[in-house]
């Protein structure tokens, strides 16, 4: 009976674990995934953009550079390696160098290949998240500029925003919305209909005890879904509302059906205790020999 138990739970446990888990991995991979997408598709519509056989007047030297350093941002999207948004949750942020890894934006690679990492290094510890419209009164900036056949229009078009990962709180909620979220309604439907027909009297406690765990689930996974969600926060939180509805529900039928198995313990003991002994009487005796005495007697 207790491996049978062990069995059963375990099982229920890596329904919800197994599939969190894998919901969590895949979410993670997949976010990291789609912002590199997103910052490659940036560039690429930036290299189309700024063509190395611009109309504009120049040196040889300015259109020498200009071309080398747009093949060099090519390269940089290819990599792949950017900053990352670490500090402004739900917001685009630019970041000169990333503070963690040191990987610098691009118009920062650019300065640093072309040997002013001097400028790099004094903008980031100035102000890592400028924008490069701002740096237009930097004399050193605007002179790399106009040597390098770029003007600050085209930098600053050349600057991308970064996204901020998945903190553990949004992770949590996007596996609640992915896979924890549809078992625990459908886990808190089913045992809610059971606990209020087939287990009304409580007479099956593993499923009065299912019951409450799964609405427990439902509830917390619920919670996590109503709380603030930069991703479609109306959809997310209508399911949210929904999913703790329903875990409340099933609480709320295994309370109740706990409550009724009491009850009905509670009175089949009191009534055994009455059944003990339901009659008992005393009076005098008369034994065949012709001697006189007090008897007790029972009956059941």
């Amino acid at each position: 009976m207790i491996l049978s138990r062990w069995i059963r739970w375990t099982a229920v446990a890596a329904l919800v674990v197994v599939p969190a888990g894998v919901a969590t991995k895949a979410h993670a991979t997949t976010s990291a995934a789609s912002e590199v997408r997103r910052i490659r598709a940036h560039f690429d519509s930036v290299l189309t953009e700024l063509s190395p056989r611009d109309p504009r007047p120049m040196t040889a030297e300015q259109r020498t550079r200009r071309s080398a350093l747009l093949a060099e941002l090519g390269r940089y999207r290819d990599r792949g390696a950017f900053p990352h948004n670490y500090d402004f949750p739900g917001q685009l942020v630019p970041y000169f160098v990333d503070r963690k890894t040191g990987a610098m934006c691009a118009v920062a690679n650019l300065l640093a290949v072309s040997g002013r990492r001097d400028i790099v290094d004094r903008v980031a510890r100035a102000n890592n998240n400028v924008w490069v419209d701002e740096l237009r009164t930097d004399t050193a900036f605007t002179q790399w500029l106009d040597a390098s056949g770029l003007t600050l229009r085209e930098a600053a078009r050349i600057q991308i925003v970064y996204a901020e990962p998945a903190t553990p709180v949004e992770m949590a909620r996007q596996v609640s919305y992915l896979a924890i979220a549809p078992l625990a309604v459908v886990g808190s439907a089913s045992m809610t209909l059971w606990n209020l027909t087939g287990n009304a009297d409580g007479h099956r406690r593993g499923a009065s005890w299912t019951g409450m765990v799964a609405g427990a689930l439902g509830v917390t996974s619920g919670a996590l879904l109503m709380t603030r969600s930069t991703t479609s926060p109306e959809k997310v939180g209508t399911v949210g509302l929904v999913t703790a509805g329903t875990g409340l529900v099933s609480m709320i039928a295994s309370s109740a059906a706990m409550h009724q198995h009491g009850v009905i313990v509670a009175a089949e003991r009191d009534s055994t205790r009455r059944a003990i002994v339901t009659d008992a009487s005393i009076g005098p005796v008369v034994m065949p020999s012709g001697g006189a005495g007090v008897g007790m007697s029972f009956r059941f």
